[in-house]
């Protein structure tokens, strides 16, 4: 209960304001599993309550997958996918995105850490790569990737930027 009273105080004065949409960058980043699931509820309580919208950005797909509706994933600054929640998790179309979800750990013993063949090599902010950002890790790539950046590809309910779906 301390927790909970602790968690509305903290929130109580980003609140005040009755805003429609609220920014959560890393909401339980650094807290313990039972503090983690009291501020994720009380998030959910005041969506609802509410009628709050958030912008949550995290790097944890756990929390993404229990709170979001609609997830936009980045690489170097680009969104390379987005779609609704439920599609996304269940059916990753970038390959960016595909290693990100083959990368969650599993409390199974002896699986180790998953190889989703991304290589060694961590990207550089500064001197992003010419063509698609992801071509230096991505297991697909293609000549065309190291040359021009792909263009967003758009349905109904997601989008892709990927030369592995616009047919080039």
């Amino acid at each position: 209960m301390k927790n909970r009273q602790i968690a509305v105080s903290f929130y109580l004065p980003a609140l005040v304001a009755e805003p429609k949409v609220v920014i959560c960058d890393e909401p339980t980043s650094s807290l313990d599993v039972s503090v983690q699931a009291q501020i994720l509820n009380l998030l959910d309580e005041l969506r609802r309550d509410l009628g709050l919208s958030y912008v949550l950005i995290s790097h944890n797909l756990a929390i993404v997958e229990h709170l979001a509706n609609r997830v936009a994933v980045m690489y170097l600054g680009r969104i390379v996918e987005e779609a609704p929640a439920d599609d996304l998790f269940a059916s990753p179309q970038h390959p960016y995105t595909q290693a990100l979800l083959a990368s969650v750990l599993t409390p199974e013993p002896g699986r180790g850490i998953p190889d989703v063949s991304l290589g060694e090599a961590m990207p550089d902010p500064a001197n992003v790569p010419p063509g698609c950002r992801f071509h230096p890790r991505c297991p697909h790539v293609m000549d065309i990737c190291r040359i021009k950046p792909p263009l967003r590809v758009a349905t109904a309910d997601r989008s892709v930027e990927c030369y592995l779906y616009d047919g080039e």
